[in-house]
């Protein structure tokens, strides 16, 4: 179906069960209203999962299998790329430990596997922070997000490492799935242990990864034409008056097209990602420059300093003078 139908569908549906919630339809319609609320609710839900379906998102396979083998080589340490829903994008074949292999041989360690994985992905989702954690098995693993315009569009897995030298507490668990202690003992202690320091270094290898699998389009957005031309007109003229009928007339859209389409992709009306631009590019500004705050403002295109002020604090949590304080050191 073609996507602004969809985006029509939505809103015509919402209007409707707003209308019958409020009781805006004939009296004798009335009666029916549980079942046609609850018939528009699943309609609804399912053509808002049908938009979302709509921003399919590439990814170059190729590229990016050769990045996470680099950073594999380089570390030794395991990685994956994943979806935003946790699948599997890239096709890497490493072969686990002897300690982690015996472990997933076992039903019960295998299902206990993927309870800590997913565990571990459903916290990083929450707090769009890369986490880390020891798994069931006492080895340290790790993701880290990678987000697009403030949403997460994939992952970054990595880990199996050995953070703790000593086997002791994990005997009773290996013990527990009928494996022989001695013998995992051993082949615990071949895997690498990870101090803090390596473990912060490998962290911030994966967090430049993230930079450049985004920087150099291995992960990004199918986005259409029009979209694409006004988020280019935008970046291009952030110092300008910029208004949604000045863009829409720049990509030859209507303003409730486009405004229905930066929506879809991005969860935020165009005034919100004009705001957001403009402050991800004062903050050039703030730190490399010495420039006043009023004179920055009128850089990036807001109308006031104040209003610069108020907007930085909103998106960032803190005001721009203490943002350049603390990052400026």
């Amino acid at each position: 179906m073609d996507f602004l139908k969809l985006v029509f569908l939505y809103y015509s549906i919402t209007v409707i069960y707003s209308a019958i919630k409020k009781r805006e339809v004939f009296p004798y319609f009335c009666n029916y209203i549980p079942f046609f609320a609850n018939l528009l609710t699943k309609t609804s839900r399912l053509i808002y999962l049908l938009l979302v379906i709509e921003m399919v998102f590439s990814y170059d396979v190729d590229k990016t299998n050769r990045a996470l083998f680099d950073f594999y080589n380089a570390t030794g340490i395991t990685i994956d790329l994943l979806k935003s829903d946790f699948t599997k994008v890239s096709n890497t074949k490493y072969e686990f430990n002897k300690y982690c292999r015996c472990i997933r041989e076992n039903p019960k360690g295998e299902n206990a596997c993927k309870k800590s994985e997913l565990a571990l992905l459903e916290k990083c989702k929450s707090t769009k922070e890369t986490q880390m954690h020891i798994c069931h098995a006492g080895l340290l693993d790790m993701v880290s997000p990678i987000i697009y315009d403030n949403e997460i569009i994939g992952y970054i897995i990595f880990g199996q490492m050995r953070a703790d030298s000593s086997f002791t507490k994990l005997e009773k668990y290996i013990h527990s799935l009928g494996l022989d202690t001695q013998m995992m003992q051993y082949h615990y202690n071949k895997i690498p242990f990870y101090d803090s320091d390596k473990i912060q270094s490998v962290s911030n290898i994966a967090d430049m990864l993230v930079k450049y699998i985004l920087l150099e389009n291995m992960l990004k957005p199918n986005i259409e034409k029009s979209v694409q031309g006004a988020i280019n007109f935008i970046e291009e003229n952030l110092e300008k008056k910029l208004t949604i009928k000045s863009i829409s007339r720049q990509v030859n859209v209507s303003k409730t097209v486009l405004y229905n389409k930066f929506h879809s992709y991005f969860n935020c009306t165009i005034s919100e990602y004009i705001n957001q631009k403009r402050v991800e590019k004062s903050i050039e500004y703030l730190i490399k420059t010495d420039l006043s705050m009023e004179e920055i403002s009128q850089k990036v295109g807001f109308s006031s300093a104040s209003y610069y002020s108020k907007i930085f604090k909103r998106l960032k949590g803190t005001s721009p003078l203490k943002y350049k304080k603390v990052n400026s050191k």
